[in-house]
C-alpha cells in the first residue's frame, strides 16, 4: 500500500514540473544552445526534432541536460567540444539539468515502486 502511495506523489511531481519544463523550453533553451552551436550532438537533435509538437524543445532540452552532464563521454564520440560546455554559465546550466532530473528521478521511482507493488 506504501509503494502505491509512492507511486502516486512521483507522478504528482512529475505532473507539477511540466509548468518549469515549459518556462525552460520557451525561456531559456535558445540560450544555451548558441553556447554549444558548433556542437553535432545537438544540431543534430535540432535537426532531427524539429518536426514533433513545439519544435522538438522537450527533446533538445533533455539533449541539452545529458551533454552538460556528461560532456567528456559525448567528447569521445566527436560530437560535442568539452570547452563550449564549459562556457555555458552556472545559472544556466542549473536551468537545462534540474527539470531533466526532476522528470527522469519522478519516473523512475513511479516505475519502479508500481512494478514492486503490484509483483
Amino acid at each position: 500500500m506504501t509503494l502505491e502511495y509512492i507511486a502516486m506523489c512521483a507522478g504528482g511531481i512529475m505532473l507539477l514540473s511540466i509548468p518549469l519544463t515549459f518556462y525552460v523550453m520557451f525561456e531559456k533553451l535558445d540560450t544555451a544552445e548558441r553556447y554549444t552551436q558548433h556542437s553535432s550532438f545537438i544540431v543534430g537533435f535540432r535537426h532531427t526534432c524539429r518536426f514533433l509538437p513545439f519544435e522538438g524543445r522537450q527533446s533538445r532540452l533533455f539533449a541539452m541536460a545529458t551533454v552538460i552532464l556528461i560532456p567528456i563521454i559525448i567528447e569521445r564520440r566527436g560530437m560535442v567540444l568539452v570547452e563550449d560546455v564549459e562556457k555555458i554559465p552556472k545559472t544556466l546550466k542549473h536551468w537545462m539539468v534540474i527539470p531533466a532530473l526532476i522528470a527522469l528521478t519522478s519516473f523512475t521511482t513511479m516505475v519502479i515502486s508500481s512494478y514492486f507493488a503490484y509483483f
